[in-house]
């Protein structure tokens, strides 16, 4: 079973429960709102109750003395925690008397030795290795919304096909169409249309030093590591997401070919946010993947939101409150803020994205090593962690609708804005710009 599918799929329907409780309130309609209580309570327990059973599936069963389920195929899990290998290793370090539980790790990763690897590393057990990667991604505000995969051990691409579609005014996926027919009479044949795309892997790599004294506390080390290490990985793949250039590295909205960049109002002061903006946004948008769209913004923006008026109402409504949300939402979708946005006031910094058209590649766990020699003047311990995936927008081309002139894309953003308002043009109605 996925967990981490499951786990997305109903925090998304937290979301969307919680933004129409919001959208109730705003209309002053509170009973309606009050009643999805319940709906909302029971998903709440849906969601601890994936939560436990992913975490139970990742854990390994304790091998019965004389056999039971290790005999049965089930790895070993030599060290019960982190801090407890890297105490292991740096007494290693200090005594040369190696643990044979850190021998079982190696071995395990690099094939039966004896020894370890030429720089006096170690290999990290695999269970605390592989909750780097899978944490970010299955807790990160915009990882867990894109489209993630895994390949496997031996894969270090991908291929697959996807239906080749820029036009919908005459036909779908590609090419497929319709027709009234009178009785006897024949129509034309369709077919749709497919393009095949290829995604390779990258790497990622983060180093980090830990004195000997910090070492010596077990309990602190099995989660700082962990966690600093998740941090720097999220942050990362999110930077990837949105603005990776795809040089060695993941493509990222911002380069998507799908892009749209909707025009500035005429005379719009620099680095400003306005309703019009947001309205124009929204209406480039894909009808179809509304219900996935999030708003990605530059936390500089945050204090513009609270004046997204329409005449006197407004379109912004703050997380918290009666009904608990989350998030800041506009138009009822929610509101993400990443310093990874551009820069406010230039193109980028407010994105519109239907994060399910992007797809993040993912290969099993991290990889980690400790080093006892790196820093041995320093007394200090280095830690390496290597990662493989990458990233890159689905959609390639933004969607012509039929009877109506303007393309749509589940990627659109906002023109850098001036205070000559030189960035505006025909009146802010918007202009298609692949970025890169």
């Amino acid at each position: 079973m996925d967990f981490a599918k499951v786990l997305n799929d109903l925090r998304r329907e937290k979301a969307d429960k919680l933004a129409r409780a919001e959208r109730l309130l705003a209309e002053d309609k509170v009973e309606e709102a009050a009643a999805l209580d319940g709906e909302l309570d029971a998903l709440c327990q849906k969601i601890a109750a994936t939560e436990n059973l992913m975490r139970r599936s990742q854990e390994e069963a304790e091998p019965l003395p004389g056999g039971g389920p290790q005999d049965q195929g089930q790895k070993a899990r030599p060290f019960h925690s982190l801090g407890e290998q890297l105490q292991a290793v740096v007494n290693a370090a200090k005594t040369h008397v190696v643990d044979k539980r850190l021998l079982q790790v190696n071995n395990a990763v690099q094939g039966a030795s004896e020894g370890t690897k030429a720089d006096g590393g170690y290999a990290i057990q695999e269970d605390f290795a592989g909750s780097i990667l899978e944490t970010a991604v299955t807790t990160g505000d915009i990882l867990s919304r894109v489209d993630s995969y895994t390949v496997g051990a031996n894969s270090n691409a991908a291929r697959w096909l996807m239906v080749d579609e820029t036009d919908v005014s005459a036909s779908v996926f590609g090419g497929v169409q319709m027709y009234w027919a009178s009785e006897g009479a024949t129509v034309a044949a369709s077919r749709p249309k497919f393009k095949e795309l290829k995604l390779d892997l990258e790497k990622m790599m983060g180093f980090a030093y830990a004195t000997d004294e910090l070492l010596q506390d077990a309990a602190f080390m099995t989660g700082f590591f962990g966690t600093a290490f998740t941090v720097a990985t999220n942050r990362l793949l999110e930077d990837g997401v949105i603005a990776g250039d795809g040089q060695g590295k993941m493509t990222g909205i911002l380069k998507s070919g799908a892009l749209i960049a909707v025009d500035a109002e005429s005379g719009q002061g620099a680095g400003t946010l306005n309703a019009q903006n947001i309205l124009k946004m929204w209406s480039r948008a894909l009808v179809s993947g509304r219900k996935n769209m999030v708003w990605l913004m530059h936390p500089d923006l945050e204090d513009q939101l609270p004046q997204l008026m329409l005449g006197d109402k407004l379109i912004w409504m703050p997380e918290g409150g009666i009904s608990g949300a989350q998030y800041q939402t506009i138009l009822g979708r929610p509101v993400l803020f990443n310093d990874n946005c551009q820069a406010i006031g230039t193109k980028g910094d407010v994105l519109l994205a239907d994060l399910k058209q992007y797809m993040l590649l993912k290969k099993g766990t991290a990889k980690q090593d400790w080093s006892m020699h790196v820093e041995f003047l320093t007394d200090q311990m280095c830690f390496r962690v290597v990662l493989r995936c990458n990233g890159m927008p689905k959609a390639t081309a933004p969607v012509k609708l039929k009877n109506s002139e303007r393309t749509r894309s589940p990627f659109v953003t906002l023109a850098a804005r001036s205070a000559s308002g030189s960035g505006a043009q025909q009146g802010g109605s918007g202009t298609q710009q692949a970025a890169g």
